[in-house]
C-alpha cells in the first residue's frame, strides 16, 4: 500500500449514489459544500475583524472563496508544469488509473477536490473567529470536565461528515478526497501532536465523543493511507498553502487601503536601511526604523521569523522592485483614488503569483511537488515560507493587537459564554423530557431531547448551536435571552 489512493478509493463514498454525467465527484463535493446553510452563514463570521464590517474587509465566506481560487490554480499550474492532459485540469477524468505509475500525480491531484476543500476548511469555525473558538474550547472542556473540546478543523469535519444533513448518516456525503483534502490536521486532540508548548490541546482534526460518528468517518477517510500515519496529503498540503498566501495578501490589502497597516512607512524605511538600484524606488527613503524596529520585536518574540536570519528590510525591498507597476501607491498612504485601486491589486496580484509561481520567468523549484517512497508532497523553499510567515505578521502585529478590536473581542466573548451557559443549563433540565418545555431552537431542542438514546454529550449539542450561529444571529439571540431586546414571537432567530 502507498500513501496515495487509487482513482476508485478517491471517488468512494461511505453512503453509494448514482455520479451522473456531467459533474465529475469532486466537483459534486464543491457543489454539495456551497449549498449548504453552513457555508452561506461564513458571510456573517469574522475573518479578522467583526463580519458586519464587511463592505471594508474579508470575511469568513470571501476568505474561502479566494482560497478556493488560489488552490485550484495553483493545482492545475502543477499538471501543466508534469505535462499532464489540460482535459484533466477542466476536472474531466478521460480514463480511470487504479494503479500509481508514470502519471499517478493525475490520480493524486485534482483541483476540484482542492477547491472543495478550501470550500470546507472554515465551515465549522464559530461566531467572533478565533477568539470564538478559544471561547468554545473552554467551555466544552470545562463542560465535559476536561474530557473534550471545541476545534474549527475538527468542527468543519463534523459540520460536513454529520451537521449538513443531505444524508441523515453522513452528512454531505463526501468522497474520500474531498474528506482528506480538508484535513489540515489529522489526529484526535490527545495526540502527541495537537499538543502545544504548554501542554494544552491546540489543532486537531476531528472529535472522540461517544455517539458522535466522526471517529468512524475519520477511520473511513484515512484506512487506505497506511503509509502517510498523520501526515497531510498532497491536496490538504496545497489547500493549507492557498489559506496561507489567502490570507498574508488579501488581508494586508485591506488593512493597507484601511490605514491599519503603515506598509508604506515600512517600505520607505525598509528602502533606507537597504537602500535600492532603482532610482523611482531609492527617493522615497526614510532614515527612521521606528516602524520596522517595532516590527522586527514583534516577529522575534511571536512568530518563527528570525530577524537575525531573515532580512525583513531586504524582503520588503525585493518586492517593491520587482512590482512592475508605480511603486508610489505603495509609498504612501492609500487614498481610495481611481488611480490607486488598480494599482494595489496589480500588487496583490503580483504576491499571489510569487507565492503559486504561476508565472514564467519564475524559480519552479520554490514551490514544486516531490515525490517520496511512491508518495507526493508539496516542498516549499523555507525563504517563500518566512516571507509568507511575515506578511501574515503584519496583520496580527497591526490590526489583531489593536486595543479597539482587543476590546471588540471581550464583549464577544462574554456574549459567547452568557449564551452557551445559558443555553447548557436548559438543555439539562430539557434531556430526556417527552414535552420539553425549553428556549433551545430547533433541531437542537429535539437533539437534547433524545441524547440520552443517542450518548451524545448535550455539550456537544449546545457547542454544535453556538458555533452554527452568525455573529449577528448570536448577539440577537444572546439580547434575547437577556431581556435586552425581546423581539417577535414569530422570529426565529437561529433559523
Amino acid at each position: 500500500m502507498t500513501g496515495n489512493l487509487s482513482y476508485q478509493q478517491r471517488i468512494k463514498r461511505r453512503q453509494e449514489i448514482s455520479e451522473g454525467h456531467f459533474r465529475n465527484p469532486a466537483r459534486r463535493d464543491r457543489d454539495r459544500i456551497r449549498y449548504t446553510r453552513y457555508f452561506r452563514r461564513l458571510s456573517g463570521v469574522t475573518q479578522v475583524t467583526h463580519s458586519e464590517e464587511a463592505q471594508l474587509y474579508h470575511n469568513r465566506l470571501t476568505h474561502s472563496m479566494k482560497v478556493a481560487q488560489v488552490a485550484s490554480a495553483l493545482s492545475r499550474v502543477f499538471l501543466i508544469r508534469e505535462d499532464i492532459d489540460p482535459d484533466h485540469t477542466s476536472g474531466r477524468r478521460l480514463r480511470e488509473i487504479d494503479q500509481p505509475g508514470e502519471d499517478s500525480l493525475a490520480t493524486s491531484l485534482d483541483p476540484y477536490v482542492v477547491e472543495a476543500a478550501a470550500h470546507a476548511h472554515d465551515i465549522g469555525h464559530p461566531p467572533f473567529g478565533h477568539r470564538g473558538e478559544t471561547v468554545l474550547d473552554d467551555l466544552v472542556d470545562v463542560a465535559s470536565e476536561g474530557k473534550a473540546g471545541f476545534e474549527g478543523n475538527a468542527q468543519s469535519f463534523h459540520v460536513v461528515t454529520k451537521l449538513a444533513s443531505r444524508d441523515a448518516e453522513n452528512g454531505c456525503n463526501l468522497t474520500r478526497a474531498t474528506l482528506n483534502a480538508m484535513l489540515k490536521y489529522p489526529w484526535d486532540r490527545t495526540d502527541e501532536k495537537a499538543i502545544d508548548d504548554d501542554g494544552n490541546s491546540d489543532k486537531w482534526g476531528y472529535y472522540t465523543d461517544p455517539g458522535l460518528p466522526d471517529k468512524e468517518a475519520f477511520r473511513w477517510t484515512r484506512q487506505p493511507l497506511n503509509e502517510r500515519e498523520k501526515g497531510k496529503v498532497l491536496e490538504a498540503q496545497i489547500m493549507d498553502w492557498a489559506d496561507d498566501i489567502t490570507y498574508a495578501v488579501h488581508d494586508l490589502q485591506d488593512f493597507f487601503r484601511s490605514g491599519l497597516i503603515p506598509l508604506d512607512e515600512l517600505f520607505r524605511e525598509a528602502i533606507g536601511e537597504v537602500g535600492s538600484n532603482d532610482p523611482n524606488i531609492e527617493q522615497f527613503a526614510l532614515s527612521s526604523n521606528e516602524e520596522l524596529s517595532n516590527f522586527r520585536d514583534f516577529l522575534s518574540e511571536e512568530t518563527s521569523v528570525d530577524p537575525s536570519e531573515f532580512d525583513v528590510s531586504q524582503f520588503f525591498t525585493d518586492i517593491l522592485e520587482i512590482f512592475n507597476g508605480d511603486p508610489k501607491v505603495l509609498v504612501q498612504s492609500f487614498s481610495e483614488t481611481d488611480d490607486e485601486r488598480p494599482e494595489l491589486k496589480k500588487f496583490t496580484s503580483m504576491l499571489v503569483s510569487r507565492y503559486m509561481e504561476a508565472k514564467r520567468g519564475m524559480n519552479p523549484e520554490n514551490v514544486k511537488i516531490v515525490e517520496t517512497n511512491s508518495y507526493y508532497n508539496l516542498e516549499i523553499d523555507p525563504e517563500y515560507e518566512q516571507e509568507v510567515e511575515t506578511l501574515k505578521a503584519l496583520t496580527r502585529y497591526y490590526v489583531i493587537s489593536n486595543p479597539v478590536l482587543m476590546q471588540q473581542q471581550r464583549g464577544q466573548e462574554q456574549i459567547l459564554r452568557n449564551l452557551y451557559n445559558d443555553l447548557m443549563e436548559e438543555a439539562k433540565s430539557a434531556r430526556g423530557k417527552t414535552f420539553p418545555s425549553s428556549a433551545i431552537p430547533s433541531p437542537y431542542r429535539e437533539r437534547v431531547k433524545i441524547a440520552s438514546e443517542t450518548e451524545i454529550p448535550i455539550y456537544r449539542i449546545i457547542a454544535d448551536l453556538v458555533s452554527s450561529l452568525t455573529e449577528q444571529q448570536a448577539i440577537s439571540l444572546h439580547k434575547r435571552l437577556r431581556g435586552w431586546t425581546p423581539g417577535s414571537i414569530q422570529k426565529d432567530l437561529t433559523g
